[in-house]
């Protein structure tokens, strides 16, 4: 199995993607992605994290779902809520 990387995302960075979710598909923006410094002797990968924005109308639960987005996917990814803007929900997906 193939570890993800950051650049298997690159291509998506500020554009929709889409979520397998009942009872109908939403999309979100791949807002941004952020690298994290290695932490020598530990990481088996490159830390990253990535930053999913939608509408105030969509609401996702703390919970793995199906992304089809980046290279070779679609991809089970687990996303968590954080802090909403006041134009947006936004989600976090950690990789480490």
């Amino acid at each position: 199995m193939r570890l993800l990387t950051p650049d298997d995302f690159e291509p998506w960075l500020g554009r929709s993607v889409r979520i397998n979710t009942v009872p109908q598909p939403v999309e979100v923006l791949l807002a941004r992605i952020e690298r994290m410094p290695r932490l020598i002797g530990f990481d088996f990968r490159e830390r990253f994290s990535l930053m999913f924005e939608a509408p105030l109308h969509i609401m996702l639960m703390d919970a793995t779902y199906e992304f089809d987005c980046g290279r070779g996917g679609p991809y089970q990814i687990h996303i968590n809520q954080v802090m909403p803007t006041p134009k947006a929900r936004r989600y976090q997906a950690v990789f480490t």
